[in-house]
């Protein structure tokens, strides 16, 4: 049963991901259809049919985005995402990723602030739509280990 479940969400996934161009095979069959079909006898309604749906795929197929990210967001988001550095000491903590930018508080309860990383989101077109900066919070019980993470996008 799970493996038919994994199967279906692998399906649906790749179909996600391919939106795009499924719409636009979608579009250039429309575009055969009107050209060849014989049902619409008049060449100035076929050109106008075909400015439209060239019109309307040119706008659908530019408003999807793609997300890039820098390998220290990939790196901050999946220490953050696994809670792979919890229990983990301080010292450990600056071995794995250096020296922190900010330190926060006293030796009890005390924070690490590091630089998170960038997700850069472009249109489909590849013009740059925006970009988000991201900070990595680490923060300290009192003896001294990792009680929590947090990954948060900078206002």
């Amino acid at each position: 049963m799970e493996f038919i479940i994994s199967f279906i969400f692998g399906i649906l996934l790749m179909i996600a991901l391919n939106i795009p161009y499924i719409i636009f095979i979608g579009i250039l069959l429309l575009i055969i259809w009107a050209i060849t079909t014989k049902k619409i006898a008049s060449k100035t309604i076929k050109i106008v049919m075909l400015m439209v749906i060239l019109l309307y795929a040119i706008v659908i197929i530019g408003t999807f985005e793609t997300e890039t990210s820098d390998g220290k967001y990939k790196k901050f988001k999946e220490l953050n995402d696994n809670q792979s550095l919890i229990g983990v000491s301080a010292e450990e903590v600056i071995k794995v990723l250096g020296k922190p930018e900010k330190e926060y508080g006293e030796e009890k309860e005390k924070r690490y602030e590091y630089y998170g990383g960038k997700m850069t989101k472009k249109s489909y077109w590849g013009f740059l739509s925006s970009s988000e900066y991201y900070e990595f919070y680490i923060a300290f019980d009192e003896s001294g280990k990792v009680k929590s993470t947090l990954m948060r996008l900078i206002p």
